[in-house]
């Protein structure tokens, strides 16, 4: 993300996030409702982004989006895969920038 990001693309980018992460799916999971009856296999749950506040120190969100975070905490979203990152934050930036050079998209 830019450097210097005005709050409305902050928003932006943090309600995109939030599509995205709610997207996640594990076929793995067993699920068991009331009274002991199985449901099938299979939930779809929301990924936390994990973003670096201003002391350093590593903050979850899930709900609700984060676009009330600073930009410059956002701009360090992360999604964690064990020892792998995903800079969603980063990425999504990215597409609105190719999306503003070169299909016009006016934000």
């Amino acid at each position: 993300m830019a450097k210097r990001t005005t709050k409305k693309r902050a928003k932006l980018l943090a309600e995109l996030e939030h599509l995205i992460g709610k997207n996640c799916y594990n076929g793995n999971i067993q699920n068991w409702g009331p009274g002991g009856v199985y449901e099938g296999e299979g939930r779809g749950f929301r990924y936390p982004l994990t973003m670096i506040d201003e002391n350093g120190d590593k903050r979850r969100r899930k709900y609700p989006p984060a676009s009330d975070v600073p930009p410059e905490m956002l701009a360090t979203g992360y999604y964690a895969f064990g020892a792998n990152r995903l800079h969603i934050i980063d990425a999504l930036d990215e597409v609105l920038r190719h999306l503003e050079t070169d299909y016009g998209l006016k934000l």
